[in-house]
């Protein structure tokens, strides 16, 4: 009973340690990156404001315009060539993803997403730009995965 104990606590401390830290730093919260069929996917994980209805917006910059990619804000237009080539979604618990259509960078853009009044930007360089990742997307959707990791490497 006691080495149960003692496992189970090295398994705790291993699935503590795995987890995610839960801070909204800059590069935490906004992503880019480069999907296998050429879309540009970017996530927006900023946590909206209780009691607003949450609105959202994806921008980018290159030098000094900027240009309006996507949102729901009344009154607000994105610019004509991303209108029809664009697709949003909402995260969960809380975020949104933007999936640009068969788009690459072809040099040095800040993106830009405000969610509520809130706003992050990244800045991602042409040569920088990473291709995304399945695994690690999915492991953001269920932080609570990782916890098993010790579990399977203890069956080894």
């Amino acid at each position: 009973m006691n080495t149960f104990n003692c496992m189970f606590g090295w398994i705790l401390l291993l699935g503590v340690l795995m987890s995610p830290v839960s801070c909204q730093d800059e590069e935490s919260v906004i992503s880019v990156c480069q999907e296998e069929d050429n879309d540009l996917r970017v996530d927006c994980l900023l946590e909206p404001k209780p009691n607003y209805h949450t609105d959202y917006e994806f921008s980018m910059s290159k030098g000094q315009k900027e240009t309006i990619i996507s949102t729901n804000i009344s009154g607000i237009m994105p610019e004509p060539k991303f209108r029809h080539n664009t697709i949003v979604t909402e995260l969960e618990p809380y975020g949104f993803r933007l999936i640009i259509m068969s788009f690459t960078i072809t040099e040095n853009t800040t993106f830009i997403c405000k969610v509520t009044k809130l706003q992050r930007t990244l800045f991602v360089e042409l040569e920088s730009i990473q291709p995304c990742s399945a695994t690690s997307v999915f492991l953001l959707g269920y932080p609570w995965l990782s916890l098993l990791v010790p579990l399977c490497i203890i069956h080894l």
